[in-house]
């Protein structure tokens, strides 16, 4: 395959703006504060602000949260700038034992996770859970469930306590309304474990940076292991060697976008452009995540006017014909697929998602190349990007009164969270050498069938280290991730309510969804941009306005 490094080079160049980068839903940043009064539990209708992680003094979260104790066992080859994520290269020669013995005692704990990918058989007949588990010296039988439809698994779940597993991943996404509640009734509070000087007793624990805890605090306590996340989550990606092939250039402007979407497109030969790319539509336009505040005044995202200019130019794509008839009929599940075979060339993915469609594309298709490209503004300027949270994924312990259940629980879970460069996190992302993956010449673990079919990310959604750039597999492409990651760093801000777990009055808790459907309905021509306005007339109406004032109270508690 081409060296993936090669692709990156001769893209966009930009003037820093200066601005403190954020860590995004990989990693850990500054934590926004209010009053400490706001630690209360969610309210079931009441006016008043409640937030689960805020603080004023921010002395209130402080004394739920473990003391950060940093870890430095190996340096990274290419360090992070303006808070991007480091790169290693490399795989040491020789590993750190950082758990020196089996930290389990023999218990079998059943453990809820998602699965983006096809569910590997469980146990007995999985022998990277056989693995993992024989260090662990205790079971984790993991039931797995389909990610697409993960939320609704969760809905279930919650609503039956006798049906909780003792071990529940829940990614931010699919957290319900009013789950602080649900949080302090059915999970553990971790902090009188884990809280300031407590967590010595775990070192791998200790290393996951502060603001990845704060964040996964609800109902004044410490409810969740957190996953920490990347520097930036999204990306446009395109097929490197096909523009390649057709002598193109990646787009620099909105307008190129789409002339070279509707250059590419030719149906006889079941190629289009682009996905419905309708996320990346509202980061190149920078739509903040929620709420802009403006000469003091809290605006809803609905309400901007780089909303409505992320719908008008996603209306011109669809209109272009550029984008796969599949997308537009939308069918979003098979956008990687489709992306991978060639039938897209342009698409908006997940940044984890570009090292997994490697490990698919590749054995088949050693040409297979795809890059994700700098952003940019509208008219090719510097973008504005807003950092997302500090943990994307969380995991919650089943409450129980056994503390020697909690401790053993705690105990895998330090084993888990070990960092790169320890014997610990190579068995949890490869497995065990020489079954599920094997050395090449370089030192780098190459996965082998069985690892392919087995190992996958259930243990790091129960926890996470701080997150790194080693995925050394495919040569070029830790350079070329920790280096498109570096040069997004500089443009990008947080917003108002950066690092607040807010869970709002559950009357307005799906306020905001019609609006999802509404930019789909849109983008395709079934409805207009006065659609929008009718829709955010209705907000106010039903709500909006009051939610207003329930942020509003943030902004000066």
């Amino acid at each position: 395959m081409p060296n993936i490094s090669d692709a990156a080079n001769g893209t966009i160049t930009r003037k820093p703006l200066g601005r403190r980068s954020f860590l995004g839903l990989l990693g850990g940043a500054a934590f926004f504060a209010a009053s400490p009064a706001l630690l209360t539990a969610c309210s079931t209708g009441a006016s008043a602000p409640q937030a689960t992680t805020a603080g004023g003094l921010a002395e209130a979260v402080a004394k739920l949260v473990p003391k950060y104790i940093p870890m430095n066992l190996v340096q990274p080859d290419i360090p992070g700038v303006n808070g991007s994520t480091p790169g290693f290269t490399t795989i040491p020669t020789e590993l750190v034992k950082s758990v020196p013995k089996p930290p389990g005692s023999g218990g079998t704990y059943t453990a809820m996770s998602p699965a983006w990918w096809a569910i590997p058989r469980g146990l007995p007949d999985n022998a990277y859970y056989q693995a993992v588990n024989e260090r662990l010296g205790a079971t984790v039988e993991f039931q797995a469930n389909d990610g697409n439809t993960y939320g609704d698994k969760i809905q279930t779940v919650l609503a039956s306590p006798r049906d909780v597993p003792d071990w529940v991943v829940i990614p931010s996404w699919n957290i319900p309304p009013r789950f602080g509640q649900a949080a302090k009734g059915l999970f553990t509070d971790l902090s009188p474990y884990l809280a300031g000087d407590k967590v010595e007793k775990y070192p791998n624990l200790a290393n996951i940076p502060t603001a990845a805890w704060k964040y996964s605090c609800f109902e004044g306590g410490l409810y969740g292991l957190p996953m920490p996340t990347p520097l930036v989550n999204d990306a446009f990606f395109y097929r490197t060697d096909l523009f390649e092939e057709m002598g193109l250039e990646q787009p620099k402007t909105a307008d190129e976008y789409i002339t070279i979407a509707k250059e590419i497109t030719d149906p006889s030969k079941n190629r289009w452009g682009s996905e419905d790319v309708w996320n990346g539509a509202q980061i190149m336009h920078g739509v903040v995540p929620k709420w802009k505040l403006v000469d003091g005044t809290l605006v809803n995202k609905f309400e901007t006017e780089e909303y409505r200019a992320a719908l008008e130019w996603i209306i011109k794509l669809f209109k272009s014909g550029a984008v796969h008839p599949d997308a537009v009929a939308g069918n979003a599940q098979q956008a990687k697929p489709r992306f991978e075979s060639g039938a897209t060339l342009m698409t908006v993915d997940g940044v984890g998602g570009w090292h997994e469609a490697l490990g698919r594309v590749l054995p088949t298709n050693p040409d297979f190349n795809m890059q994700p490209m700098d952003f940019f503004a509208p008219d090719g300027g510097d973008p504005t990007l807003f950092s997302g949270q500090p943990a994307g994924i969380f995991s919650f312990i089943k409450k129980t009164e056994d503390t020697a259940r909690i401790e053993e629980l705690l105990a895998l879970a330090n084993f888990m969270a070990a960092p790169f460069g320890t014997e610990e996190n190579l068995l949890i992302t490869s497995g065990v050498e020489g079954k599920h993956f094997k050395r090449d010449a370089q030192n780098i673990p190459q996965m082998t069938d069985l690892g392919r079919a087995e190992v996958t990310s259930t243990y790091q959604f129960l926890v996470s280290p701080p997150t790194v750039n080693s995925q050394v597999q495919y040569p070029g492409f830790v350079e070329a991730k920790t280096e498109w990651e570096a040069r997004q760093a500089p443009f990008v801000q947080e917003d108002v309510f950066f690092g607040m777990q807010i869970q709002e009055p559950p009357q307005y808790g799906s306020l905001g969804a019609p609006f999802d459907d509404l930019a789909k309905d849109i983008a395709r021509g079934r409805k207009s941009l006065k659609d929008l306005d009718s829709e955010i007339a209705t907000w106010k109406q039903n709500g909006g306005e009051k939610l207003r004032e329930f942020y509003a109270g943030f902004l000066t508690a």
